[in-house]
């Protein structure tokens, strides 16, 4: 969706701004970035080398790249059409961040993300592998004036100051080192040893230039980042935020690069398989777009690559979908939610079997698959 605006539950959220397209499934959580101190040091590429994980390129503007440090609130965070709670959808939040890209589409990388939420601090990190860590903040946004003080209870890692606006409000114009630092419309990170995205909606930002005081920052200082003073940022910028779709994290590496569609990863010598394909394909849903790769495709094998350690090696097919990777009975059944609707209905009570139970099926069968079902001599289920 690249032009025209997206309204949810009353809020209209413009895309005509957005660099690429937000996934075609909803989103899942709705959240309110507010009070933003932005404070951002140029430094030299070789010192954010060891933080940038393999599969992503470190985003550089003008040949130098960029450390964001940002105190703000998080505010009414909840999964979609479920209210937020006081207490638990509203807390200060502190990250560092920097900015990469892969094929094209670029992104945030957060090296920390502080936060007075202990429900954020321990789901967060299993569920998306993101770096969250709790600490005691303080956040104050009076007057017109920001306040914050972190300290990390793990080990005191702190970051206090306060900061107010010196200028107008105003947007990002095109190629500026502006939307270089704040049109981000993604971010990375990693979890179970795969690279994943989310991708985010917002309108565009509306900022200040600003100024800082910052008393302590070892929470940045403990970071090798060949910073020369962690209490003098080059640039500082504050905004009053904005409202924010997010999306679920899913595999960043895909077919090729932008493509949304799900795919089923298949042997291409094998006639059980062959038979799958063709079988789901003949009998696909209304609107339903999946592709099919032989499992030692180049493409296909660029993509397995990525997945968990467990995945990678094992003598199954796959399925990509919406982002997430499946395999063995798990990836055999959800073929059904393409197919028609009276496919589709025997979905739910094949899922209540364990899945422990039917691997043990789908293990049996592709065990003997190939003395029962003849090898094509090619190849022949589609491929486009």
């Amino acid at each position: 969706m690249k032009s025209g605006v997206r309204a949810i539950m009353g809020i209209k959220i413009r895309a005509d701004h957005l660099p690429f397209q937000m996934p075609p499934n909803s989103h899942a959580f709705s959240q309110e970035w507010r009070n933003l101190t932005f404070m951002h040091w140029k430094i030299d590429p070789i010192h954010l080398a060891p933080y940038i994980p393999e599969g992503l390129e470190l985003d550089i503007y003008e040949g130098k790249a960029y450390v964001g440090v940002i105190p703000f609130e998080m505010k009414k965070v909840r999964p979609r059409f479920l209210p937020w709670l006081p207490g638990i959808s509203n807390f200060p939040e502190f990250n560092i961040r920097t900015y990469v890209t892969k094929d094209g589409k670029g992104g945030v990388l957060f090296l920390t993300l502080d936060a007075y939420s202990r429900i954020t601090c321990a789901y967060a990190p299993r569920a998306y592998g993101l770096p969250y860590r709790y600490s005691k903040c303080k956040f104050s946004a009076k007057d017109e004036i920001y306040s914050w003080e972190s300290k990390r209870v793990s080990n005191g890692l702190s970051l206090c100051g306060e900061a107010c606006a010196k200028g107008e409000n105003m947007r990002a114009k095109k190629d500026s080192l502006e939307e270089f630092l704040f049109e981000r419309y993604s971010l990375y990170t990693v979890k179970n040893g795969t690279l994943q995205i989310t991708h985010t909606q917002h309108d565009p930002w509306v900022f200040q230039e600003g100024k800082v005081t910052v008393e302590d920052n070892s929470l940045t200082e403990s970071y090798d980042l060949g910073i020369k003073d962690v209490l003098k940022p080059d640039m500082v910028h504050v905004s009053t935020g904005v409202y924010v779709h997010t999306w679920p994290m899913e595999v960043a590496e895909r077919i090729r690069p932008g493509e949304q569609r799900d795919y089923l990863f298949l042997d291409g010598d094998c006639g059980l398989c062959h038979r799958l394909a063709t079988f789901i394909d003949k009998r696909l849903g209304n609107n339903q777009r999946l592709g099919y790769r032989p499992i030692l495709a180049e493409d296909a094998q660029r993509v397995i690559a990525t997945l968990p350690e467990n995945m990678k090696g094992a003598d199954t097919v796959y399925l990509i979908r919406n982002g997430k990777p499946y395999i063995r009975s798990a990836a055999g059944i959800r073929g059904l939610l393409y197919m028609k609707w009276y496919y589709k209905m025997w979905y739910p009570f094949l899922w209540v079997i364990p899945l422990p139970v039917r691997d043990i099926g789908y293990r049996i069968i592709a065990k003997y698959r190939r003395k029962i079902f003849k090898e094509p001599k090619s190849c022949t289920f589609r491929i486009d």
